[in-house]
């Protein structure tokens, strides 16, 4: 405890001084002991050399954050030059061409509830190249602009989506996007210091500690004061 004391405390003193001290912590042991953790987990399809993802209220696409997500993803597939992401009552189509910094919005359309044909369960395409989704009322296609959807009574051969584990570059790549960009390096020495790091009662271990250290010091210099004289009266 005086180690930790004593290093955290010169640490704190010299934070203008030393630059390590102004960086942040992104280390997943310490940012899941802070709760800056997802609750659920990572649903992710991939579609040609593309990858998206949900991840609780995040849209991902290639370990970038698209757009909120109000329900997890069901499907991404390649349409055209387009990708088309879809969850229950929502398809975002979004335009891989503008790359993924661009300073452009890269959702190009959105269709909700309003426009669907249902809620959705699958995404895909057809051989003939169309946009295909299943609900409870059967299989839909869509037109060649999006614009509606038609029922097909004999299903035709649908390239469903199918969810997949994501590499782990890409499961990285989200974690990083969902936590930002971690915590300030002086918080967690802070936290460290005080004892707050260990919850409600780290700062009442810490002054038990440090009244500890304090008894131990006086009753050290009151025991050798003592063995000092008893040595003189003999």
């Amino acid at each position: 405890m005086v180690v930790v004391l004593a290093a955290t405390g010169l640490l704190l003193n010299h934070v203008d001084d030393l630059a390590w001290m102004k960086g942040r912590v992104h280390q997943e042991a310490v940012l899941d002991w802070y709760g800056v953790a997802p609750e659920g987990e990572i649903v992710h399809f991939s579609a040609g050399r593309f990858h998206g993802a949900s991840l609780d209220q995040g849209l991902y696409l290639d370990g970038r954050l698209v757009a909120a997500a109000e329900s997890p993803l069901i499907g991404v597939v390649v349409f055209r030059r387009f990708l088309v992401l879809g969850m229950e009552r929502r398809l975002i189509v979004v335009d891989p061409a503008l790359g993924l910094d661009s300073e452009h919005d890269r959702i190009v359309d959105q269709m909700d509830s309003a426009s669907l044909p249902g809620a959705l369960r699958r995404v895909g395409l057809t051989e003939a190249g169309q946009l295909a989704v299943e609900s409870q009322g059967g299989v839909h296609v869509a037109d060649a602009d999006l614009l509606g959807w038609r029922e097909v009574g004999a299903a035709p051969v649908v390239a469903w989506s199918v969810a997949s584990t994501p590499p782990a570059r890409e499961r990285d790549a989200i974690l990083r996007a969902y936590r930002g960009a971690g915590l300030p390096r002086t918080r967690v020495i802070a936290d460290l210091h005080s004892g707050r790091i260990f919850g409600r009662y780290g700062p009442a271990l810490v002054d038990a500690s440090a009244v500890l250290l304090v008894l131990l010091v006086v009753t050290g210099i009151m025991g050798s004061g003592l063995g000092r004289r008893r040595g003189i009266d003999d």
